[in-house]
């Protein structure tokens, strides 16, 4: 036990201190975070004498022009089907630092528990993973599923470069329908929830048109303001009254369609604005079709175009035809449900039976993982891990024995 332990804290210390935040963040990206992971793989496959096994990178550059790399290493067991494990090498920005009381790139051990930045969200995943391996070889079990640890890039930017990269050009390559599939990037303390639907993600900006006039004669011109104020309140409220289904295993249950960022362009209190932006950020249940929402949109804008006299008391009339609205789709994911009877779902809940003694209960969220992408091709995907909930935290954090955990469960789906 003590030399897990001892292996558990040596990797996670080694990846906490490789800065791989996200390049959208400003970071320099998951590179060096990507040859530590290759390293480790290389190393492993030469202690253990691994063979009938292949590693390969599928590296893109990104707009940028910083590499962003992906790494898919199959270990063959001469089985139909595989257990494929998604880790993402990208963090989040460490943010405000005098809110740390730790350097958020030195691990720390303290309690039981090992701090910094990316030690749950996800380097949780990456060490369990190497883990995993450390169990099987060690052991000498024939497992039952091949195995299949995947390390992709950019997860939390949406994923252009990392496993959406994987799937437009190498789906048939790596995965096939009937696998089983985990992605260790949800956790909670007991882990025994596992999460099989994810809401659907549709940003949007809406860019409206006026008139910009003096503030003391709002007649010469069209008040962006009042049309946003009006478009954004009646939008909010349909779409709550259209979209209104309830699933209980979300929380909160219904999809969401919150207004979120405004921006005019005016700073002084004596124009009105003939430009302003609003944002809506829209998680929508798997039960609506994403494009449908946005075909309700169109017409509510089409609808409201022609109608602004009734929000307008002083206007410039003549040319109120010439008031515009459109939008801009800033992120669109659409997501499917993994069934709850599926391989992936029996063989995770009966782990966590036997490691955890924990009843296994069944999930949904709001957020966004990349699980999302993976349903929406038909992959049977659940969401799962342990953890203390700290990701992307100050003084992020997780319990050692948590990791450990983790691939013991992986262990047992694999076990025949």
């Amino acid at each position: 036990m003590r030399d897990i332990v001892e292996e558990t804290i040596r990797i996670s210390s080694n990846l906490i201190k490789i800065n791989s935040v996200n390049p959208t963040f400003g970071g320099k990206g998951e590179k060096e975070k990507a040859e530590y992971v290759l390293n480790k793989l290389n190393e492993y496959i030469k202690k253990y004498n691994i063979e009938n096994h292949s590693i390969k990178t599928y590296n893109v550059v990104d707009k940028y022009g910083i590499e962003r790399p992906n790494i898919v290493a199959k270990f063959d067991f001469g089985k139909e089907k595989t257990l494929h494990i998604i880790s993402h090498l990208d963090t989040v920005p460490e943010g405000d630092l005098s809110l740390w009381e730790t350097n958020p790139y030195e691990p720390v051990v303290k309690d039981g528990m090992i701090y910094g930045r990316g030690s749950e969200d996800n380097h949780k995943a990456i060490v369990s993973s190497f883990l995993l391996l450390k169990m099987i070889f060690e052991s000498n079990i024939s497992p039952k599923y091949n195995l299949s640890l995947i390390f992709v890039s950019d997860e939390e930017d949406g994923s252009e470069y990392g496993l959406k990269y994987l799937l437009d050009n190498y789906e048939k390559e790596i995965f096939k329908k009937d696998d089983l599939i985990i992605v260790p990037d949800f956790g909670t303390p007991e882990g025994n929830y596992i999460e099989i639907a994810e809401k659907s993600i549709l940003w949007i900006k809406f860019k409206i048109k006026g008139k910009q006039c003096h503030g003391s004669m709002p007649d010469d011109g069209i008040n962006a303001d009042i049309l946003m104020f009006n478009f954004a309140n009646e939008l909010y409220k349909k779409l709550y009254e259209k979209y209104n289904n309830k699933d209980d295993i979300f929380s909160p249950p219904q999809s969401t369609f919150e207004p979120t960022v405004i921006v005019n362009n005016v700073e002084n209190t004596n124009t009105i604005p003939g430009y302003v932006e609003v944002c809506f950020d829209c998680r929508i249940l798997p039960d609506y079709d994403v494009d449908e929402v946005l075909k309700f949109i169109e017409e509510y804008i089409d609808d409201f175009k022609k109608n602004i006299d009734k929000y307008l008391i002083l206007y410039d009339k003549k040319n109120e035809d010439d008031v515009e609205i459109a939008y801009e789709i800033l992120k669109k994911e659409k997501s499917q449900r993994t069934k709850e009877d599926s391989t992936v779902v029996l063989e995770l809940k009966d782990a966590i039976k036997k490691v955890l003694n924990k009843e296994p209960k069944l999930c949904g969220m709001g957020g966004g993982t990349v699980a999302a992408f993976l349903r929406e091709k038909g992959y049977d995907t659940v969401v799962w891990g342990i953890g203390k909930e700290t990701a992307h935290q100050p003084n992020e954090h997780i319990k050692i024995e948590d990791l450990i955990k983790m691939a013991e469960i992986f262990y047992e789906i694999l076990k025949a």
